[in-house]
């Protein structure tokens, strides 16, 4: 009776343990199939890149330099900037984070939310004739679960 006692009491005990780490394996797995963002090169631009699972998935593809005047930035330094932006801002909300806003002359851009004073801190200008809340999904599908057959939003 002792030994059948100690199987099940022993057998509850494990059961019990995992149960009570489960939550943290859970968590441990989803942050580490959480995307890297850096400044990379696809197609002959530069890009920013998520790199996922062993995967570099271009999600942004800076394929013009004089896209945005007022920035005054290159297609590199804002390829850059960008990819820090996105890179420091994965541990929030994407929804909260990417929005959208007007430039100084009233042009629509995509920006990301400053969480210490909530400033936009422009990612890119919207493309011409594009709704500004489509781009804004457009680019939140991409930086959510960036995927290899989705091609990068190209800012021209």
């Amino acid at each position: 009776m002792k030994s059948l006692c100690l199987n099940l009491c022993l057998k509850s005990m494990f059961v019990g343990s995992i149960a009570a780490i489960w939550p943290m394996l859970a968590s441990s797995t989803a942050f580490a199939q959480t995307a890297a963002f850096f400044c990379g090169a696809a197609g002959g631009s530069p890009a920013t890149i998520a790199a996922q699972q062993g995967k570099n998935i271009p999600v942004i593809l800076w394929v013009a330099d004089n896209y945005f005047n007022e920035s005054g930035e290159d297609a590199i330094t804002r390829c850059t900037r960008v990819s820090g932006i996105l890179h420091n801002s994965q541990q929030g909300n994407w929804d909260n984070i990417v929005t959208s806003g007007a430039s100084g002359t009233g042009q629509p851009i995509i920006c990301a939310a400053n969480p210490q004073d909530g400033s936009c801190r422009l990612l890119y200008q919207v493309p011409r004739g594009q709704n500004p809340e489509q781009a804004r999904q457009e680019l939140l599908r991409r930086v959510r679960n960036p995927n290899v057959g989705v091609p990068p939003v190209k800012v021209n």
